[in-house]
């Protein structure tokens, strides 16, 4: 079976190694080779340098689009010229059974080629674009261009995955004539052996992620002001928001360590040295950062949003906190002081990723879609 992938739009393999995740994203893909009878052509958002990362990476066949077509520095001139792609590549595509679309933007792309060279599709999304934009308060038409793009893709694709329940739930409601299509396909994550609990800090906390909005890290550097426990919070992560956070953080007199973007490895041997994990945002998808942290035997404190609480049973494998005035302050000294048996809520988050979220699990899932697809 030879699948060919479609990176995001503007995306590329230097873009996942700039953000450290590259070994992480090609991981799923080597491991469907190497178990499964698939093989994969990537094309990608990049030029000829892209080569020299493919050929790090042990890949076998990678098409930077930038190679054969000029790039041009305005983002609407690079919308414009991909649909010119799928003519570009009819030598390169002949040969592949079905189409993959990673991620949502870009998806014209590949439907293009699907109508034209009648290949199936199924596109993945990590996360609901349409609905983000909404949370993010981004601009009527940005809003807009989402929803039809959405709609283009959901009514042009043979399968469309989703990450989490509530995305389920929501594309569901809102394409009840498509309600066959939609897959749900959680993100996976790749655990080690449990350390022990007892040797991670206790006075150190960690968050991971982009140093924007969603994230709500001016609510955390509120929420431990003046902390009477010297609590120091790690932050893994770069992003617009950081001059003002350091601004807020001297604000409340907080300490906090910006640590800036590791790789998928580096960050995943740094979860195992903290004893808890928070996160505070507004919204997800299904958030890999937490999954991470659960899978590595950290005690998360989550926002208590939809996304979280589909994963997170309160009092169990983690806690849910409510937005408020030390709301969130006041679960972590409850759960510091009380006599609480945080070894085994870590333990419990351990062993629920392992088993609900391998990579294994993963592997068989989109194997299945792929096989089924092409039987269709």
């Amino acid at each position: 079976m030879k699948v060919a992938v479609f990176f995001t739009w503007d995306y590329s393999l230097n873009t996942w190694h700039d953000s450290g995740t590259i070994s992480r994203e090609l991981r799923f893909f080597k491991s469907l080779e190497k178990k499964k009878n698939v093989s994969f052509t990537f094309f990608t958002y990049g030029d000829s340098s892209e080569y020299e990362l493919a050929t790090e990476h042990n890949l076998k066949e990678v098409y930077p689009i930038y190679k054969s077509l000029t790039y041009y520095k305005n983002k609407l001139f690079r919308i414009f010229s991909s649909f010119y792609i799928p003519l570009k590549l009819k030598n390169y595509i002949k040969n592949a059974d079905m189409l993959y679309q990673n991620q949502l933007l870009g998806s014209w792309v590949p439907i293009l080629i699907k109508k034209i060279y009648k290949k199936p599709l199924i596109i993945r999304t990590g996360y609901d674009m349409h609905d983000f934009a909404k949370q993010d308060k981004k601009s009527s038409f940005i809003i807009f261009l989402y929803k039809v793009l959405t709609n283009f893709a959901v009514k042009n694709c043979d399968y469309f995955t989703v990450t989490s329940k509530a995305d389920l739930n929501r594309f569901k409601k809102r394409y009840p004539k498509y309600e066959q299509k939609f897959l749900l396909r959680p993100n996976w994550v790749e655990v080690d052996e449990l350390n022990d609990f007892k040797n991670r800090y206790s006075n150190k906390l960690l968050a991971v992620g982009r140093l924007v909005s969603q994230k709500n890290f001016d609510y955390l550097i509120s929420e431990f002001a003046d902390s009477k426990y010297n609590i120091e919070i790690d932050i893994v992560g770069n992003g617009p928001e950081k001059d003002n956070l350091v601004t807020q953080a001297k604000k409340y007199n907080v300490t906090i360590n910006f640590l800036g973007n590791l790789s998928n490895r580096k960050l995943l041997k740094l979860y195992q040295r903290y004893k808890f994990f928070i996160s505070t945002s507004l919204f997800e998808g299904n958030p890999k950062a937490l999954l991470e942290a659960m899978g590595s035997g950290c005690v998360v404190i989550g926002s208590n949003i939809k996304n979280h609480s589909d994963i997170i049973s309160d009092n169990q494998n983690g806690y849910l906190f409510d937005f408020g005035n030390n709301n969130l302050i006041n679960k972590f000294i409850t759960l510091t002081q009380a006599d609480t048996n945080l070894s085994q809520i870590s333990k419990d988050a351990y062993l629920f990723i392992k088993n609900e979220y391998s990579l294994d699990k993963s592997i068989n899932s989109f194997y299945d879609d792929f096989e089924y697809t092409l039987s269709k």
